[in-house]
């Protein structure tokens, strides 16, 4: 089986300290499991623009105590843009994007979000 390269878009938070739930592109689902916006692996990226931190985590993540943060993407520079990756070799399609939630330090900032799915 093929897989596919799927570029997700950016996800932006609008007011910080409230985090926003990642936004999955129509079309995303693993075999057998329609409507589940599943892949197999994705890769998110701090936007070249930022000039604040950005945290990514799951339901419940708070910035300030870090709880339920997976990772803090730094402010990019010119020479790095931060990046997190995850993937899950054992499972075709076994990470689901839509329990992805980010928070950043500045509203109107946030992460640009790229995926595989197999």
């Amino acid at each position: 089986m093929a897989a596919s390269l799927v570029g997700c878009g950016r996800t932006l938070v609008g007011t910080p300290g409230i985090p926003q739930q990642v936004a999955v592109p129509a079309g995303i689902a693993g075999p057998g499991t329609p409507g589940l916006s599943t892949v197999h692996a994705f890769v998110v990226s701090a936007l070249p623009g930022n000039t604040g931190k950005v945290y990514i985590g799951t339901a419940g993540l708070n910035k300030s105590t870090l709880a339920n943060t997976l990772v803090v993407l730094a402010v990019p520079t010119v020479n790095l843009i931060p990046t997190f990756s995850c993937s899950l070799t054992a499972a075709a399609n076994a990470l689901s994007l839509s329990d992805l939630f980010i928070d950043a330090d500045v509203g109107g900032e946030g992460v640009l979000i790229s995926a595989v799915v197999a």
